[in-house]
């Protein structure tokens, strides 16, 4: 598989403190990544990084093939937080929606194909029926499907998820895994998480990151869960 985003040597401080220290790491088309580790260690700051709604304090992040992150073709976010006022006047469908919203000259617009795109991504993931539903109204599980949704509109290239599964029952939770597994034939996938439970079946690598990525390989006895999720990992992978 090609790679389609290299970070060399990234380093990132708010203030005087170092949150990341020498990140190297590189993401190939197809793949599907955890980023694991124990909360504060920098996962989110990293996936803002890659966003560009951060710069790096040092280091740099190469795009092989540059077509892939042009302005048609975006990184899908779906944020960590995403508890909605329940008072809030939107639908689910409106929600959706936001996913193609960009800055023009004469503001944001969104076009009749945009409509059928989004209508077309609520179908596949089973959520059209919430289309007119108020987004403070769903339960969390589907809360979450509509992020999804909004995050696919554009037909992005990399999709990043910030613990999708936050907050949400075990059952919905493997639901949720089942459904981004399908989105991953399409698409190449970040989820960052700290909760590891029922996450071996459907990544195919695994990053250890606390402020720095730690190797799984020198480390693992230490690691405790996290060092045998990775063992899972690498013996699905040669499996």
């Amino acid at each position: 598989m090609s790679e389609i985003i290299i970070c060399k040597d990234i380093n990132f401080k708010y203030n005087v403190n170092f949150v990341l220290k020498n990140i190297n790491f590189s993401i190939s088309q197809g793949d599907f990544i955890a980023f694991i580790g124990p909360n504060g260690g920098g996962k989110s700051t990293l996936a803002k990084i890659l966003l560009g709604l951060l710069k790096p304090t040092s280091g740099s992040i190469i795009y092989p093939n540059v077509t892939l992150f042009s302005k048609n073709s975006l990184i899908g976010y779906t944020p960590q937080d995403t508890g909605i006022n329940k008072d809030f006047p939107i639908q689910a469908f409106d929600v959706v929606l936001m996913g193609f919203l960009q800055k023009s000259r004469f503001g944001y617009k969104i076009t009749k194909n945009d409509r059928l795109e989004a209508l077309d991504i609520m179908q596949k993931l089973e959520i059209e029926n919430l289309k007119y539903r108020a987004i403070g109204s769903l339960s969390g599980g589907q809360r979450q499907r509509v992020m999804i949704a909004r995050a696919l509109c554009g037909k992005p290239k990399l999709l990043i998820f910030d613990e999708p599964t936050s907050n949400i029952d075990m059952l919905t939770q493997k639901e949720i895994y089942k459904l981004l597994k399908q989105i991953n034939i399409n698409h190449t996938i970040i989820l960052i998480s700290h909760d590891i439970s029922n996450l071996s079946e459907y990544v195919n690598k695994v990053l250890f990151i606390n402020n720095e990525i730690v190797d799984f390989d020198s480390f693992k006895n230490k690691l405790g869960i996290y060092g045998r999720f990775y063992e899972e990992i690498n013996r699905k992978n040669k499996g």
